[in-house]
């Protein structure tokens, strides 16, 4: 591996471990057991630091994530199982990461979870068209409406002021919000499906 490379790795590490704020240049210089000027030699600074580690975080979540949707037998199999990759992922990542990612660092932060930028839509639209083709969600719907839809929905979701954590949890929001509008744009066979992989776990017909 390139010493760039490792650079990359090994900070975001520390990073997603104790928060971006709580981590220093000098900090990762000695974790790589280089000096502060080679750092500084391939990095200009922490700000970009943390964005070319994104950009391989993203990049490296999405080969995940279209491997999922290869593995799966279906449209609905590959929501859950992206469901349960994403509380192992951020099971893995202090809250700290994404409190100092919001309040101190907005522009990079919004170039990855703001539409037509640097984040990549294309996986749920994957989704979508190929739940139709299966006949899991109805013919005939507007997969970019959709699409469009589903990230305004999952903005929204996240928003501490509007839905805050010590309110709601995960499983309400998900049961409440999030599960019903997929109900709805699911055939017969999607609702099915639905019903065997979520309602164990969120008791949705209640």
């Amino acid at each position: 591996m390139e010493l760039r490379d490792r650079i990359i790795k090994e900070a975001f590490e520390l990073f997603v471990r104790y928060g971006i704020r709580n981590v220093t240049m000098d900090q990762i210089a000695g974790q790589l057991g280089i000096s502060k000027r080679t750092l500084y030699e391939s990095f200009k600074d922490k700000n970009n630091l943390l964005l070319e580690g994104m950009k391989v975080f993203m990049m490296n979540k999405k080969e995940e994530a279209l491997e999922i949707v290869k593995k799966t037998s279906n449209v609905v199999e590959a929501i859950y199982t992206f469901g349960k990759w994403g509380d192992d992922t951020k099971r893995k990542i202090t809250p700290l990461f994404f409190e100092d990612f919001k309040k101190y660092y907005p522009e990079i932060y919004n170039l990855f979870f703001s539409k037509h930028k640097i984040r990549d839509f294309t996986i749920t639209h994957t989704l979508i068209v190929k739940g139709m083709d299966e006949g899991v969600f109805l013919k005939g719907l507007n997969a970019n409406l959709v699409d469009d839809y589903v990230h305004e929905m999952m903005s929204i979701i996240h928003d501490d002021t509007l839905f805050p954590k010590d309110e709601y949890s995960e499983s309400e929001i998900f049961k409440n919000i999030i599960m019903p509008y997929f109900f709805g744009i699911c055939t017969k066979k999607g609702q099915q499906l639905i019903e065997q992989y979520f309602t164990y776990e969120l008791d949705i017909r209640k």
